[in-house]
């Protein structure tokens, strides 16, 4: 209490000049219309102002959860995407009820770690065994492809992008049945290659490169890239089609991991053949 006199007392001239500021002020604003209707308004956009700057806070740390709301949203809507079915007819004569079923479903994740410059890159995902993970799993973006699971723990997974060499990925020319492996050669992380397309192929810069089913890992048609050029390959007789990726490695954050309810049953039958 001592120090709070000693403190009013050292600020005495300060209090008498608001006092009497105050007192002013209200003495203004009720005698003259005009004044009184000048401090009303300021005082309104002050108050406005603060408001205002309040809720911008209060959205701006709100994003994550809704950031959060509209990834696990997407991921169900990619779940009863038509390129996540599978047809179910069995005898096209008779009428059935169900013709689909759900083929592929997806876990959303965020990338918790990631490199794009090096000579070999890779990313960990905040996902794990315990959300039904497994090795080799294919993962993409909003946009498009990102890569493949590669070590799974309990929690978290790291994954190896298709901006390592160490990934191979078939890709198709959108509308065509042209397709080639996808590789990326290092460098530039907004650019990789499809090669051995046929020489006798229509191609044009700017057509769209999408998954083909012969990966096993995604869905087919999700987009990889656009064709940026090309040109022969050594042997003259194939293109060497260069990529930009759709995926934006330097910037990605939100992913989906692909669970293929089918994967197991195919793998099973392919192990049968005689290799």
């Amino acid at each position: 209490m001592r120090k709070l006199f000693s403190l009013l007392y050292r600020i005495r001239v300060f209090l008498l000049f608001a006092f009497l500021e105050l007192i002013a002020l209200i003495w203004i604003s009720n005698s003259r219309s005009f004044q009184r209707a000048f401090v009303i308004n300021s005082s309104n956009q002050i108050s406005g102002s603060l408001l205002e700057t309040t809720q911008n806070f209060e959205d701006y740390f709100n994003l994550k959860e809704q950031n959060k709301a509209l990834a696990i949203e997407n991921a169900l809507l990619r779940a009863t995407d038509s390129i996540s079915q599978y047809e179910l007819i069995t005898n096209p004569i008779e009428k059935v009820d169900s013709t689909t079923m759900i083929r592929y479903t997806y876990v959303e994740g965020e990338i918790i770690n990631s490199s794009y410059h090096k000579a070999r890159n890779f990313m960990t995902i905040n996902r794990g065994e315990i959300h039904g993970l497994t090795s080799n799993m294919g993962v993409i973006s909003q946009n498009g492809i990102v890569g493949v699971t590669h070590k799974v723990s309990k929690h978290f997974c790291t994954v190896l992008p298709l901006i390592n060499p160490l990934f191979r990925v078939s890709g198709k020319i959108k509308n065509s049945s042209f397709f080639g492996p996808i590789e990326w050669q290092g460098g530039n992380y907004q650019y990789a290659y499809l090669i051995d397309i046929p020489r006798y192929a229509n191609i044009q810069v700017g057509d769209t490169i999408v998954t083909d089913s012969r990966s096993q890992l995604f869905p087919a048609g999700i987009p990889i890239g656009t064709i940026e050029s090309h040109e022969m390959q050594e042997d003259q007789n194939f293109f060497k089609i260069k990529l930009k990726l759709s995926t934006d490695f330097a910037s990605v954050n939100h992913i989906y991991v692909v669970q293929d309810k089918l994967k197991l049953e195919l793998q099973e039958l392919e192990n049968q053949e005689p290799r």
